[in-house]
């Protein structure tokens, strides 16, 4: 079975509106458009290339060591083929939010492995995010704080608060041994925003163990070659999908999501398709731990860096 290194933070980061803000029933595209614009802008210092490709800063810079990072050569895995982000927007689904001025809206953000060195700039992307005008209305928001929280023992820390010129940069680090154990026996999983698994290029019409499990294996290693120690290459992928299939599913209580979003070119508009609701598993859980409280802090599936494939587990 696999063993990980891969360290994280997760961020609570909160915005004011000045002006009336619309945001879209799921906003996490759109704050992770806007905060790779602005680690663009405060971190290229070759504008003029139209891509990282072929940059010589490339492994330095933290915009692309964050938004188009590089795959290593002793990585080869056919699902590498685009590096996953090591920021993960932490945002659940809702029906919309409209916000007036003085009105606060936080949202999460977890930062991982590598890209833990680049956080005094990842901070100063955060200030100018909503500066530019956010939503439908372009209604401009200020950042007032961001603390590092640890999600399981309630733990914070400040790292940046409006009005204060200081930046602390001691967030709380956690790695696989401050993850906790999963309920022994039965798990459910709370979806928080849609879920895509894709096998073979088709999103799965059901959630049952083994996809669960395939899907966050691929997620977690993939992270973790990456973006982290690396300790998981060469290791066994084979034993905990054969497994998952003794875990049981309970409850499958769930329901299509279809959802629009800004695309990648100015005026264009995606479709993102994808399961909400909850699932609930029964078996022997121990040996996938690990894997569930990951996925829990970083998201499973298609979109997970923009706050799709969010879950909580009880």
């Amino acid at each position: 079975m696999p063993d990980f290194d891969l360290p994280f933070t997760v961020l609570r980061v909160t915005l004011r509106a000045e002006e009336d803000v619309h945001l879209p029933p799921f906003p996490g595209s759109k704050l992770e458009g806007a905060f790779g614009r602005a680690l663009y802008r405060l971190a290229c210092t070759q504008p003029h290339r139209e891509t990282c490709t072929g940059c010589p800063l490339q492994p330095i810079c933290p915009y692309g060591l964050t938004y188009q990072p590089h795959l290593p050569a002793e990585v080869r895995a056919a699902s590498l083929g685009t590096p996953p982000r090591p920021v993960v927007f932490r945002i659940p689904h809702t029906q919309g939010v409209l916000l007036q001025p003085g009105d606060t809206f936080t949202f999460g953000l977890t930062i991982l492995g590598t890209a833990l060195t680049q956080l005094p700039y990842l901070l100063a992307a955060l200030r100018e995010v909503g500066q530019a005008g956010l939503g439908h209305l372009r209604g401009v928001l200020e950042l007032t704080e961001v603390q590092s929280v640890n999600p399981y023992t309630g733990e914070t820390v400040t790292l940046l608060q409006e009005g204060q010129l200081g930046v602390h940069l001691h967030p709380i680090i956690l790695n696989v041994d401050h993850l906790p154990p999963v309920p022994d026996g039965e798990v459910t999983l709370d979806l928080q925003s849609l879920v895509n698994i894709q096998v073979d290029g088709r999103t799965v019409q059901n959630l049952h163990f083994p996809v669960l499990v395939r899907a966050l294996q691929r997620r977690i290693s993939n992270l973790e070659q990456i973006h982290g120690g690396r300790r998981s290459m060469g290791q066994d992928f084979t034993t905990l999908p054969y497994l998952a299939r003794t875990v049981n599913t309970r409850n499958l209580d769930l329901r299509p999501v279809t959802q629009a979003r800004k695309g990648s070119r100015p005026n264009e508009r995606a479709m993102m398709h994808g399961w909400m609701g909850t699932l609930s598993y029964t078996g022997d859980l121990r040996p996938f731990s690990v894997l569930l409280r990951y996925g829990e802090q970083l998201g499973v599936g298609k979109w997970a860096h923009f706050g799709a494939g969010l879950y909580t587990l009880r």
